[in-house]
């Protein structure tokens, strides 16, 4: 049998496009389903700098089995590229985020772009033990993502990415729950209206860019009522602050500057929190 050339590269082209939809999986059906007996999980993600020689972004969980479990167990390469529709869910109008005013710079319509076109990722979790809802932890870096300097990306690595906690309703709505910087955890020890208990993270000179303190931060401890998360415990971190300000300081002295810089981090936080 006699094939025409051009009939037969039409064939191939079919056939090509074919099997790439059939290959193709998108990023919530990728989704790598985690343990649900645990208590705590820890979500840790990776964006190193953005050469053909590294890795490409990436993200793990460590879960505990229980308050005594020091080690915990890594589950490696959980998170996946988010979909466009989560990604768009978290800027979208109809999204209800009561941390939107908090971090103002990542919800400008330019930003929101930018983030579009990043790799940004996403693993699913429960959250509340509700078969009706869905929830995520997502995170991006925005030192790369959203920087105008282009070379930032080639240069710079990023181990405190942005992170968010969506849930999506069953009506199909879409809510924020929690939003931070760095690791995020989420403690299944107290829960309240069957939703756990969640830890972020501020970091200072991200939020406050322009202050003369660049170092110090917080972690926040949310717990749920009344339809949202509210603030239940903060607890003021300062230890980066030793490299940057005091690195040969020891003893009484050292003590002394560490007290000092972590009330200077508090003050920023307080404000941030009004």
């Amino acid at each position: 049998m006699v094939y025409n050339t051009t009939t037969f590269s039409r064939l191939l082209l079919i056939i090509g496009c074919c099997l790439s939809t059939v290959s193709h999986v998108a990023p919530d059906e990728a989704a790598v389903k985690l343990p649900t007996n645990w208590y705590k999980a820890a979500f840790e993600t990776r964006f190193p700098p953005i050469v053909p020689a590294l890795p490409a972004a990436n993200g793990w969980v460590v879960l505990y089995k229980n308050k005594a479990d020091l080690m915990g167990e890594q589950h490696d390469d959980v998170f996946r590229p988010l979909s466009p529709a989560l990604n768009a869910a978290l800027s979208a109008d109809s999204t209800e985020n009561p941390f939107r005013a908090r971090y103002p710079a990542f919800y400008t319509p330019t930003n929101n772009r930018k983030r579009l076109d990043c790799a940004v990722l996403g693993v699913p979790f429960e959250l509340d033990d509700k078969p009706n809802t869905q929830e995520w932890v997502i995170a991006f870096s925005a030192t790369q993502c959203l920087s105008d300097d282009e070379s930032a990306k080639l240069r710079q690595g990023d181990t405190e990415p942005h992170q968010w906690v969506l849930q999506k309703a069953a009506n199909g709505k879409y809510r924020v729950l929690a939003e931070g910087d760095g690791s995020l955890h989420v403690l299944n020890h107290q829960k309240e209206q069957g939703y756990k208990e969640i830890r972020t993270r501020l970091v200072l000179k991200r939020a406050f860019p322009r202050d003369e303190l660049q170092c110090g931060g917080a972690e926040f401890t949310w717990r749920y009522r009344n339809q949202g998360y509210y603030l239940a415990a903060t607890e003021i971190m300062a230890q980066d602050c030793q490299p940057l300000y005091f690195p040969e300081l020891t003893g009484e002295a050292w003590q002394y500057a560490y007290d000092e810089y972590a009330r200077r981090a508090k003050v920023l936080v307080e404000q941030w929190v009004q």
